[in-house]
């Protein structure tokens, strides 16, 4: 899928001197479709981007791609910035990660599955015919990731560009379960029309809720002007604006558990 660039002249200077030390170029930041995070200039990636090149003042550039795309463009050094990304010690060592928000991934059950797989143990156990299927290059949890690398060893994941690819999967009944997250399956299972349908289960009963990040690449931003970023966010954070953000998608018992402290 081609990436849809939204340049538009975004990152007027604000009226009174921005404090940071920005970029030379624009700040080459791409979005991807995922639930409400993000949907044609809506949702609450696009609210978090829009306040940081407000409070900023630096010039941005935006652009939407698939998330795989997203890391390839990310490590060759054409883009700066993406957000709703999971941290790995590998990516660690490459981007610099701030937190925004932290969510609880569940599982998204076909009816044909049987009830008693009530687990992910049980679910490795039980072998063929059953698959799981992954958005490619996304890291769902501590917990989840070394799972499906087993489910993977024994080639039954099956792995999609995009988060629609899971949603149309397991309405076909070509997998048997998923990964999301409320911020996003609310949004799936009603164009889908999955409601009725699908089983969700929590199956990981010990891991937190896992951090979301905005991500930074260091070919770009020094140590210095990250700690200026992460400034900012801090802010977004004291000042109400990332409680306000995220309200707009959840509902003010998830936005409490959310919130990113």
């Amino acid at each position: 899928m081609a990436a849809v660039a939204l340049g538009i002249g975004l990152g007027a200077m604000p009226a009174f001197a921005s404090p940071f030390h920005c970029p030379p170029h624009p700040i080459r930041l791409a979005f991807y479709r995922i639930g409400l995070f993000y949907t044609d200039r809506n949702g609450l990636d696009w609210d978090v981007a829009e306040e940081l090149r407000r409070r900023s003042g630096c010039r941005f550039e935006y652009e939407v791609m698939p998330r795989a795309r997203i890391w390839r463009e990310l490590e060759a050094g054409r883009l700066d910035i993406t957000l709703s990304a999971i941290a790995t010690p590998e990516r660690d060592r490459v981007y610099w990660f701030l937190n925004y928000i932290q969510l609880k991934q569940y599982v998204l059950l076909s009816p044909k599955l049987p009830a008693a797989i009530d687990s992910m143990d049980d679910f490795i156990q039980a072998g063929a015919p059953w698959h799981w299927a992954v958005v490619r290059s996304y890291s769902t949890s501590a917990y989840y990731d070394p799972l499906v690398a087993q489910l993977a060893a024994k080639g039954r994941v099956v792995e999609v560009p995009e988060e629609d690819f899971l949603f149309r999967l397991l309405g076909q009944n070509r997998v048997a379960g998923i990964f999301s997250t409320p911020m996003v399956y609310r949004q799936k299972l009603r164009e889908f029309n999955l409601e009725d349908s699908v089983r969700v289960a929590d199956w990981d009963k010990v891991s937190a809720p896992s951090p979301r990040g905005i991500v930074f690449t260091r070919r770009t931003f020094s140590e210095q002007d990250i700690g200026q970023w992460q400034a900012l966010v801090d802010r977004m954070n004291r000042d109400g604006t990332m409680r306000r953000l995220i309200g707009r998608y959840m509902t003010p018992a998830e936005t409490e558990t959310a919130l990113w402290r």
